[in-house]
C-alpha cells in the first residue's frame, strides 16, 4: 500500500499505481498487469486533479468490488475502470460527495448563527 501515514490528499498517480497492485493481488489473487503504464499514469493524474484522490481511491475500490473475476478477465486494470466502468461508479460517488460537503456547509451555517453575541443585544 503507499505510505502508510501519508494523507490521502497528498496521493499521487505513482501512490495509486501502488494501491491498484496491491488491492488486486488481494482482490483477484494474481499479479496487477497493465498495457500501457504511461496511459495509466496520465489517466490517474487527470482524475487526481479533476476530483481529488479520496474520489479515486473511492472509485478504484468500487471498480475492484464490482468486477467479477472471469475465466477470460481473471483480473482488472485501471485502463479497464477508467474506460469502461467510469460512467457507471463514479456519478454515485461525486453525488455523495457533494451531498457530504453540502451537508458540512449546512452545520457550519447553523453553528455560526446559533454563536450570538448577547452584548450586541443591548
Amino acid at each position: 500500500m503507499p505510505e502508510i501515514n501519508k494523507p490521502i490528499e497528498k496521493w499521487t498517480a505513482r501512490d495509486f499505481i501502488v494501491y491498484l497492485h496491491d488491492r488486486h493481488l488481494e482482490v483477484y489473487g494474481i499479479k496487477y498487469v497493465a498495457n500501457n503504464r504511461g496511459m495509466e499514469a496520465r489517466n490517474l493524474k487527470t482524475m487526481i486533479d479533476e476530483y481529488g484522490a479520496a474520489i479515486v481511491r473511492d472509485f478504484i475500490d468500487a471498480c475492484f468490488a464490482s468486477k467479477k473475476p472471469t475465466a477470460q478477465w481473471p483480473g482488472c486494470n485501471f485502463g479497464f475502470m477508467f474506460s469502461y466502468m467510469r460512467d457507471r461508479h463514479l456519478p454515485p460517488l461525486l453525488a455523495k460527495q457533494k451531498t457530504a460537503k453540502q451537508t458540512e456547509e449546512d452545520e457550519q451555517r447553523a453553528a455560526a448563527q446559533s454563536q450570538i453575541n448577547y452584548g450586541e443585544l443591548f
